[in-house]
């Protein structure tokens, strides 16, 4: 990452990356609003931002999502790896702001905000959400963590077993 004269990052990096959910951050939290009941859940999200300009960030989005305690569903609705657009800002010292967008008519976005943050020598994406699911509420933070070709997590996703491509 350049430092600029101006005194801002040089966000451009990020362009054609990819980030997920590592183990640790998987949990997720869910409340059906009409028993008000909380229910723990697997989140693995991935990202892949593809382009980048001016503080602007673009890409798709592609989640899993099931009960905490039990094995991701191989069939059925629940099975389905949900995909979405992803629109994004970054500014100069790192906060963030991205939307979400389906492709099912009448789907509200979600919102997801948060910071870039090292974690040692690797930058972060730490974020928090809250979205419909299925009629319940969801909400999910994460230290979203960059992966690439030939490593690990590119290959067998936490929590999922599901790779990249």
């Amino acid at each position: 990452m350049a430092y600029r004269a101006d005194t801002r990052f040089d966000w451009s990096w990020l362009a054609d990356s990819y980030w997920y959910v590592p183990r640790p951050d998987l949990p997720a939290l869910q409340l059906d609003p009409e028993d008000n009941v909380l229910s723990w859940l697997v989140d693995q999200t991935i990202w892949h931002v593809s382009g980048y300009q001016s503080g602007y960030f673009w890409g798709v989005t592609a989640a899993l999502t099931y009960d905490a305690g039990e094995e991701p569903p191989a069939a059925g609705p629940g099975s389905k790896v949900g995909s979405l657009t992803m629109l994004g800002t970054v500014l100069p010292e790192g906060q963030v702001q991205i939307t979400f967008l389906s492709d099912r008519k009448g789907s509200s976005p979600t919102i997801g905000f948060g910071r870039m943050a090292r974690m040692g020598e690797a930058w972060t994406f730490e974020m928090q959400m809250s979205t419909d699911r299925r009629g319940n509420r969801l909400l999910h933070w994460a230290n979203m963590v960059q992966t690439r070709e030939g490593e690990a997590s590119w290959n067998d996703l936490p929590g999922v077993g599901l790779s990249v491509p």
